[in-house]
Parts: C-alpha cells; structure tokens; sequence
C-alpha cells in the first residue's frame, strides 16, 4: 500500500470471491481482539479450521495484537500456531512453541512519564515490562491485555526500562489524549475502551509492522506477499505495510483507509471469509 487512501470507500470483500492479488501469500498476521475474536471471547472454529487450511498449504500465519504475551500465547495455541507472534504492539516478538520471548524493544519511560504525570495529573498510569509484568499505579482490569498486575508507586514504575506505558483516563477524551501525544517524543497510539481514553506510549518506530518485518526476516518470507488483517488504530502500519492490507468490516472510516479491502465486520467469521478465498 502506498498509505491512506483518499476516499474512505474500500471495496469489500464478498464470501467465495477471489482474492485482488495475482500471488500466493507466504505468511498471514492476524490482530487477535476484535478480528480473530470478540473482545474477550473465544475463538470461532469456523476461524481455526481456515488457519489449519492454509497452513497445511505451506501458508505461515501468525499473530500481531496489543496483548502481552500472557494472554496471546493461549489463542494462538487455540487456533493451532506454534510459530513467531507479535506481541505489546510490535515492542515483543515471541515464539509460541517455547514459551520463550525472543526478542523486545524495551526503553526509558520516565521523561514519557513525567511530561505525561504534568499534562494529565489524573491519569492512571502502567508500564509493560520484558517478560510481559504490568505495574501500575493504581491497580484496574487489564481486561485480555495482559494477565499479572502489580500495584506500585510512580517512581517505582520507570526503575527498570519498560516495552510500553500505559496511561489511563476517565476524565480526558481521546482527543486531548491525541494532542498530548503530538507532544512527546515517542509512538504513541491513542484509543478509547468503554468510557476510558487510553494511550499506549512505546519507542519511536516501535509497530506491528515494524516487528513482522523481522518475522519475515527470520522466516524467509517475502514482505510484498504478505496479507495483514486488523480492525483498530494500532493496525494502521501493518494494514499500510502489508501486500494486501485487509480491514474488516467494523472498523473506523479513517483505519479502512489505510486497507485494499474490507471483510466482514464479525470477528474470525471476516478472518476465515478471506483465508478460505485464497487458492491452496
């Protein structure tokens, strides 16, 4: 892709049709919350049975989420892969097979965390380490983020260096979140859950995109024959990245438009409409 598009109207996917590609795809990363399954719920077999499909084809799939790896190792074991994921948004490469992290992109929050302490004195802050630990400054659901939660102090949370932070509003909007982010220094994405603003804060040039790069570095496969399915604003750069980027069918205007096509809105169900169009 050759970034967003300037009309929102993306051609959508029907089921059964062929896929706009004249190649066979090398490797699939899939966003798990929201596209492979619903907000902290299962996975829909008719998704697993496709990934099998195309996988028994010689087609590697992986999996490129926001989650840590605590709690993206049980669904990509659940959908049958065994391989490389991406995991914190891209700051975690892990390998499921092994349990093991491979590699993370870990840095300094606390110039982060001292503008941000200033700029939104109210906000709820967490940090992300090595081995996927939150700790937090006052203790909340990390929901299908991530499984151990530690409460601490503020200046205990920057002690070591961090995958990402985590700030968390009930009274700012994702807007003046957006516009402290222009602020700082570092990559930032900013989205909303329920009533809350939420702003995850990680290197800059720390993505999904940016960590399948090295997926496909490690596993011989070639960038441009790659498909990449997301539904939310941390999916931009791999949508844009990918040699079909696919959309499905809920997400934002202005995240669609990073995509080549859109699928349906409900999640695996879109997942395995467009799996089970590629020719095996």
């Amino acid at each position: 892709m050759s970034g967003e598009k300037s009309s929102p109207q993306i051609p959508t996917h029907a089921a059964g049709e062929p896929l706009p590609i004249d190649w066979r795809p090398e490797l699939i990363a899939l966003d798990i919350d929201d596209t492979l399954v619903q907000h902290m719920g299962s996975l829909p077999g008719i998704a697993v049975d496709a990934i099998e499909r195309v996988v028994e084809a010689g087609i590697k799939v992986t999996l490129a989420t926001g989650r840590s790896v605590s709690t993206t190792f049980p669904i990509a074991r659940a959908a049958g892969i065994e391989d490389l994921v991406v995991c914190s948004n891209g700051g975690v490469l892990a390998m499921v097979e092994t349990g093991k992290i491979v590699e993370a992109v870990t840095f300094d929050a606390s110039q982060a965390l001292e503008q941000l302490s200033e700029l939104v004195p109210d906000a709820v802050f967490a940090v992300e380490d090595f081995h996927g630990d939150f700790r937090t400054t006052h203790l909340f659901d990390t929901g299908a983020l991530g499984i151990n939660i530690r409460q601490v102090e503020l200046a205990e949370l920057t002690a070591d260096p961090v995958v990402r932070l985590v700030v968390r509003s009930e009274t700012s909007t994702t807007r003046s979140f957006g516009e402290v982010a222009k602020s700082l220094g570092f990559h930032s994405v900013v989205f909303g859950v329920a009533d809350v603003a939420w702003m995850d804060i990680a290197p800059k040039g720390v993505n999904k995109a940016n960590m399948l790069k090295e997926v496909c570095a490690r596993r011989q496969v070639d960038p441009a024959k790659t498909i990449a399915i997301g539904d939310s604003w941390n999916d931009i750069e791999m949508l844009e990245w990918a040699g079909l980027g696919v959309a499905m069918g809920s997400a934002a205007p202005k995240v669609a438009a990073y995509a080549d096509l859109m699928t349906a809105p409900e999640p695996g169900i879109g997942v395995a409409q467009i799996l089970n169009s590629i020719h095996v």
